[in-house]
């Protein structure tokens, strides 16, 4: 997104860098064998591709000049963990319940040793006044179904990243607890707008798969 419209931080999924700071603690995922991956053509696939090798590229500059903000959005939906977990971590099921979210492009799926690896293209329109802006927000997801967690990035214009860890909690009574810890990083002029609305965004499409989950519209399992 162009200027101050880039903020909407999509997270399922709306990425790319290990969080290495907020898995402490989490199971170490396997890298002994070569991953199975699936490559889907689309006329998305080449902008993915320009955008992540610039988001792979600020992973490792020193002089990175964004700052960052942390938050964590915790939701307790009534059913039990493995039916929310199946229907949470679905991208797909964000379509419609994430706020000017209209599509996502897959462009790889991998298994590498039990976590499961999405590359992929979120589409947006955005109200922009009297107009709409298509905003295509690039992004990661990696899944880890025997432990029941999720890391997910994702980078746009202008310059702006997320990183989030997504946990979930079996409550022992029939719900299950899902925490969104995202990290915005983005420059300080547009940190805070950028922060604000992407968990208004977050909560809004967290609200609407509660909703979903708990009226029985959404039973998918994996």
């Amino acid at each position: 997104m162009a200027g101050n419209v880039r903020r909407v931080k999509f997270m399922m999924g709306c990425a790319l860098a290990v969080v290495a700071c907020t898995t402490t603690g989490l199971p170490a995922a396997q890298a002994d064998t070569t991953p199975t991956c699936i490559e889907s053509d689309n006329g998305y696939k080449a902008e993915w591709q320009a955008s992540w090798a610039i988001y792979q590229a600020e992973q490792g500059n020193s002089t990175d000049s964004r700052s960052s903000i942390v938050v964590d959005l915790p939701i307790t939906i009534a059913a039990p963990l493995q039916q929310v977990w199946s229907v949470y971590s679905n991208l797909h099921n964000d379509i419609g319940r994430h706020p000017f979210l209209k599509d996502v492009i897959t462009h790889r799926t991998c298994d590498d040793a039990g976590t499961q690896v999405s590359d992929f293209t979120a589409l947006e329109d955005i109200p922009m006044g009297p107009i709409t802006f298509p905003g295509h927000t690039q992004a990661e997801q990696r899944l880890h179904p025997a432990e029941h967690y999720y890391t997910s990035d994702s980078w746009d214009i202008p310059n702006i990243t997320t990183h989030q860890l997504i946990t979930f909690i079996d409550n022992g009574d029939g719900t299950t607890t899902v925490n969104e810890h995202i990290t915005f990083l983005a420059d300080p002029t547009l940190l805070q707008f950028t922060a604000d609305n992407g968990a208004a965004s977050h909560r809004a499409y967290q609200a609407a798969l509660k909703r979903d989950i708990e009226n029985g519209s959404l039973t998918t399992t994996r």
